[in-house]
């Protein structure tokens, strides 16, 4: 039961160890700095976006569970 609790905390651990381990490289056009408003506005837009998609389905169930009890 330990090992079931720290096994699956390796792979990101290997992963965060891989992305610790790369040089930085310099940013260009292509790239989203993050001390910019454009990464703050991306950032709140992304958190937006997944809390309305998380919430969207608590929110159209309640309707159509009142309309399908309604219907006996």
């Amino acid at each position: 039961m330990l090992l079931a609790r720290f096994i699956p905390i390796i792979l990101p651990l290997a992963i965060a160890g891989s992305m610790a381990a790369k040089r930085a490289t310099a940013q260009s056009a292509g790239t989203l700095g993050t001390e910019n408003p454009t990464f703050g506005v991306m950032l709140f837009a992304t958190t937006l976006f997944i809390g309305a998609l998380t919430f969207f389905p608590v929110a159209s169930m309640g309707p159509i569970a009142e309309l399908l009890l309604s219907m006996k």
